[in-house]
């Protein structure tokens, strides 16, 4: 089956930048050394690893091995329940070539009928990348996941403390609770600050 992926999502920013108030000229970022100032070109700059005692280890990416761009390949199979939301890093809508569709939809409706996600490896830009496949509206999404040790753990004081909660307590925050729930529609909480961000702009202009 040949896919392609396309970026399920995109953020509002970028758009502001730091500018110099007398002319309103961007400010550019120059790369320069912490250890001896110079500015730096990019045929400079390396790649290098910091260890725990804070000495930095040079090293050349390509001499990692790389997987193969492209190649996606299914690991196992799980519950959907088991994907831990945490985890969950970005996310891309998969779309089939022509000839590919039929694969893709049998993939789909087994995936969406069996309750569960495929977990698979791949390449992205170079690096070893874990995802998962799920079925949603109507279409595959891969989910990359972060790696478990990209996940913290909470350590939190009070979770070693043991706090009662009282029952008549938890009945009147419960019934509070489905007082107040109904479907969590997104399109009823727009995004109020970027809409004032572009009034105060336009206002500007």
């Amino acid at each position: 089956m040949t896919v392609r992926l396309v970026a399920a999502s995109t953020e509002h920013r970028g758009r502001v930048h730091l500018v110099h108030r007398e002319d309103s000229g961007r400010v550019r970022h120059q790369q320069v050394c912490g250890e001896c100032s110079l500015r730096l070109t990019p045929d400079d700059i390396g790649r290098g690893y910091e260890l725990e005692d804070g000495r930095i280890v040079q090293i050349d990416p390509r001499d990692l091995p790389a997987p193969e761009d492209g190649v996606i390949d299914v690991q196992q199979f799980a519950p959907q329940t088991d994907l831990d939301p945490i985890a969950l890093h970005r996310s891309y809508y998969v779309e089939p070539d022509d000839l590919s569709v039929r694969s893709y939809v049998l993939l789909r409706e087994t995936l969406e009928r069996t309750k569960t996600a495929a977990i698979v490896k791949f390449g992205l830009r170079g690096k070893e990348t874990l995802a998962a496949l799920r079925p949603q509206h109507g279409v595959i999404v891969l989910h990359t996941l972060l790696w478990p040790e990209e996940v913290r753990e909470p350590h939190f004081p009070f979770l070693h403390r043991d706090t009662e909660v009282r029952t008549g307590e938890l009945a009147a925050a419960a019934a509070l609770v489905r007082a107040q729930t109904r479907p969590f529609r997104p399109h009823d909480y727009p995004n109020t600050g970027h809409e004032a961000l572009l009034k105060l702009v336009e206002a500007n202009v």
